[in-house]
């Protein structure tokens, strides 16, 4: 058993605790939390005669790990590679090309560096997409959790004429090179309402349903997005025409997140994550909301493709679960959540600080639906970590605020 104490412990769940501290077991579980003087007492008292107790001290503060809820591992090597600021669809077209004659191995290596960094910036656990499985070996060596969605999109689908059942193939492939990674689950995920088509999302979101797990979208993350279901315009209409698809397929004439609705995506108990959300409008928070379906914020990514960011101020006024993600190197400078609380804290002054924490923890630990992660709590195991602090005295305020702490691991998840 081992004692941690602290200036501040940070649960989450309940308020922070000045002079806290942790019992935790030899395997990271959290035995108790409190006040120092109460978890000593606890430990002095459960532990047997002659029990060594190893007792530190955290340098800085105590908090759970983190859980990145929206990251690209595969598309690691494309760091510093795609402009931004023209768009969606001029940085996705970006991909395409840079993607289109990259090797395999390369990224697989550089997705398993980029979980390594993860783990070294304080994350426990990812929902990473990917159109390959690419990532996951580099995944599960770096000791990460969460699930890895297996992106489909209508052109897999035309080109295989079942992608649903060819990315199970992909997945048995991979079975049998490598042992799948403990503690990653695997889901296939829409794309995106332009990219997927209508048949393709209702048959993923019916499969999401039948397998009791939330699956991943991209969601209004751009105007042109919009303008393609709305009525048909937008750039998206020459880039799907490209690709031989009739762009009115994708015309359903509503909002992005009422067009996922009619589709089948809220129907059953694990919505699915929903990420990005900058241009949804009122009707699109409030379906989110009632469905009880997560916002995956990835505010970094944002800036850099469109200069924009979502409005975070009327999701949370219609009371829309957040999360927050990295998305991929491609749009983002690492895979670190304290960048994404940092941004948020500096456009948004006014919002508390604890709601990044939150979104940060907690949020992506509820939308990933991983259990045990996420909160300082008694008989979770969510991963410890020890953060330095600028100021003690507004601890939770400092950490958002803060793109690089200086950090330890306590305990792993």
């Amino acid at each position: 058993m081992r004692l941690v104490s602290a200036r501040w412990v940070i649960p989450i769940d309940q308020p922070p605790i000045a002079e806290g501290a942790l019992a935790l077991a030899d395997d990271g579980t959290v035995l108790a939390v409190g006040p120092r003087d109460e978890v000593g007492a606890y430990v002095r008292g459960t532990s047997p005669a002659g029990t060594t107790v190893d007792e530190e001290r955290a340098l800085g503060v105590l908090i759970p790990a983190l859980v990145n809820a929206h990251c690209h591992l595969e598309l690691s090597p494309l760091a510093d590679a795609i402009p931004g600021g023209a768009g969606l669809v001029a940085w996705t077209s970006g991909v395409m090309r840079a993607t289109a004659t990259l090797e395999r191995q390369r990224r697989v290596d550089a997705a398993a560096e980029a979980a390594a960094s993860a783990v070294r910036l304080g994350t426990a656990a990812v929902g990473d997409v990917g159109n390959t499985l690419a990532a996951a070996q580099g995944i599960g060596r770096a000791g990460l959790r969460g699930i890895l969605f297996h992106e489909l999109v209508g052109s897999r689908e035309a080109a295989t004429g079942d992608a649903i059942a060819d990315a199970a193939r992909e997945k048995a492939e991979a079975d049998a090179a490598a042992p799948w990674p403990a503690g990653l689950g695997w889901a296939r995920a829409p794309h995106a309402p332009y990219s997927a088509g209508p048949d393709l999302l209702r048959r993923l979101f019916a499969l999401a349903r039948e397998e009791g797990r939330p699956t991943s979208i991209h969601v209004a993350e751009d105007k042109d997005e919009l303008a393609l279901l709305r009525d048909g315009t937008g750039r998206w209409v020459a880039v799907l025409e490209r690709m031989g698809v009739d762009p009115q397929t994708r015309v359903s004439g509503r909002s992005p997140v009422a067009t996922l609705g009619e589709l089948g995506a809220f129907e059953g108990d694990h919505p699915p994550l929903l990420v990005h959300m900058v241009h949804a409008d009122d009707e699109d928070r409030r379906l989110a909301a009632r469905a009880g379906a997560t916002a995956v914020l990835c505010p970094r990514s944002n800036l850099h493709i469109g200069g924009v960011l979502p409005d975070v101020a009327g999701l949370m006024v219609d009371g829309v679960a957040i999360a927050l993600g990295t998305d991929s190197l491609a749009s983002s400078p690492d895979i670190s959540l304290w960048g994404e609380m940092a941004t948020l804290a500096a456009h948004l002054p006014s919002v508390p600080g604890d709601r990044w924490l939150n979104a940060a923890t907690r949020g992506g630990a509820h939308a990933l639906g991983l259990v045990g992660l996420g909160t300082l709590t008694v008989g979770m195991r969510p991963g410890v970590l020890d953060v330095l602090v600028e100021d003690a005295a507004v601890p939770v305020e400092s950490l958002v605020r803060d793109p690089h702490p200086s950090l330890r691991w306590v305990a792993r998840a």
